[in-house]
């Protein structure tokens, strides 16, 4: 608190120049759901540095809030305790509507302060880590889709979600079409004008694909911070939404035709200097890119557990669909799982293309460099690069796990992205996802049907 915070004398005098009387502490959880709690401002500071406590089921249970109790982890007591919210002070912004009101992002940690393995912000942190020990850094960025309907969320749960009205001027299934974006504008210009106040920056947005789809590209930065950007810029979407009597969902697949997704771009970096692109190279792709390549690929089936989580997820990965159902890379491909864009530079690239909209984008990036690393420690090349359409091929090309059952066990039976991902972290998280398949099961839905189901709108349409 007496030490010097963003330019201010201390955090006191921050608080005080912005007027902030209540901070909201946020963390997000297994499934990438925010999670928190509004604090006074003497409560929060009196809490600092570990911050404040919550139960230890916050970390520890399914996207119904239901405690899992049929398997553990190691981080909880033997019964239900307390564990903390510990706030990263870096994150701590006004709101900008709300005159009186702080956001601050946290970890999970123990009571003492300790950092839990099992946390996905501490995770990426913890793989970012990993390649700064090597000399490596990470450049990233996310593309967020999601749907936009004219009814409200109390209205599309009255209606079962059905026979919502998208926001948009055509029932064509357009992208780029600036008429479908101006009837959008009105709620982009209010959650632009709150990621401008939030320090979030960003790069362009439009129509996309579906039915009242929008896609918002944010400006690279680190993965941590990235998916800090991430969780918040959700929020701000659906808090905006609420406030417009609109509703807005990240749900992968809710309706049919075009699905959300959620592409990840990344590059790697040498003391600030891009390391894909290499002049002397093959097709300019430096070996560092390669093997990258190689262990992206090599790991791909299990990293869709964490890129693909809920069961709704792989109701989107369907041939001639946009998303990709193939362990396969191409030159701006966008048909295969990996795209590489080499054509300069500052703008080598990979977009990771496997991604869900309902992912948790640290479990996600995570997995992503956790794969890459696994390239990187056996320098492994990636198979022949794929020119061909990534759809309608042979069955002899395998398919990406249909199912998150399957992808769990891919995940399971991959030792060496365990090893980075950690082992009893990667188990608890294919229990969690053993255990969402149980749910859907129950309750009498059919995995195979084209749409979703009432208990897929429910667990997901306003959560993720």
């Amino acid at each position: 608190m007496n030490t010097p915070f963003k330019g201010e004398s201390d955090l006191n005098a921050w608080l005080d120049r912005h007027h902030v009387s209540r901070i909201r502490t946020q963390a997000t959880d297994l499934d990438g759901f925010a999670l928190g709690k509004y604090c006074a401002r003497e409560k929060f500071l009196k809490a600092l540095p570990i911050g404040h406590n919550l139960a230890d089921v916050s970390l520890g249970s399914d996207s119904k809030s239901t405690p899992h109790l049929g398997f553990w982890h190691s981080f909880r007591q033997g019964a239900i305790g307390d564990i903390a919210l510990k706030p990263d002070l870096d994150t701590l912004v006004p709101d900008g509507l709300e005159s009186d009101l702080g956001h601050a992002i946290c970890d999970f940690a123990q009571l003492d302060g300790s950092p839990i393995s099992l946390c996905p912000r501490t995770k990426l942190k913890t793989l970012e880590q990993q390649l700064a020990d090597q000399g490596l850094s990470v450049k990233c960025t996310f593309e967020l889709e999601f749907f936009l309907f004219n009814n409200s969320y109390a209205d599309a749960a009255r209606k079962r979600y059905q026979n919502l009205s998208p926001v948009g001027a055509s029932p064509l299934e357009t992208i780029y079409f600036l008429r479908d974006s101006f009837h959008a504008a009105p709620f982009m210009q209010q959650v632009l004008d709150r990621l401008d106040w939030y320090g979030i920056p960003w790069e362009a947005w439009n129509d996309e694909n579906g039915l009242g789809q929008i896609e918002l590209n944010l400006t690279p930065t680190t993965p941590t911070e990235m998916a800090d950007r991430v969780v918040r810029a959700k929020q701000i979407i659906f808090e905006t939404a609420v406030q417009q009597g609109l509703s807005a969902t990240f749900m992968a697949h809710p309706q049919e035709g075009f699905s959300n997704g959620m592409h990840v771009h990344h590059s790697l970096l040498r003391d600030g200097i891009p390391q894909f692109f290499d002049s002397n190279a093959r097709n300019r792709r430096s070996p560092l890119l390669m093997n990258w390549l190689g262990g992206l690929l090599s790991t791909m089936d299990a990293s869709v557990s964490y890129l693909c989580p809920s069961p709704n997820s792989y109701r989107r990965l369907r041939e001639f669909a946009a998303p990709p159902v193939t362990a396969t890379w191409g030159e701006e491909n966008k048909s295969t799982g990996i795209r590489l864009i080499c054509d300069a530079p500052k703008s080598a690239r990979i977009e990771h293309r496997v991604g869900a909209g309902d992912l948790n984008p640290y479990l996600a990036m995570a997995a992503i460099l956790a794969g890459g690393l696994v390239g990187l420690s056996e320098e492994k090349p990636p198979p022949p690069e794929f020119t061909d359409l990534g759809w309608g091929i042979p069955d002899s090309v395998p398919r990406l796990p249909s199912d998150i059952m399957s992808a769990a066990k891919a995940l399971q039976s991959a030792t060496k992205l365990k090893t980075f991902l950690n082992a009893e972290d990667v188990d608890y998280w294919v229990k969690s996802r053993r255990h969402e398949w149980m749910l859907f099961h129950r309750a009498g839905v059919d995995p195979d049907s084209a749409t979703p189901t009432q208990w897929e709108y429910e667990r997901y349409f306003a959560t993720v």
